[in-house]
């Protein structure tokens, strides 16, 4: 994969969240990477 999820990707998320105003509720937050590769074509060693 070019340009896989890191840590940062997701800290980012986690401080816009938090940044939020009080009145708004996030219920649910899917993070995947643009290229993301289908299940049956990943390849482990």
């Amino acid at each position: 994969m070019a340009e896989p999820l890191v840590a940062e990707d997701v800290a980012e998320a986690v401080r816009w969240i938090a940044t939020l105003p009080a009145h708004v509720n996030i219920d649910e937050l899917v993070i995947k990477p643009v290229a993301q590769a289908a299940p049956h074509k990943v390849h482990r060693v």
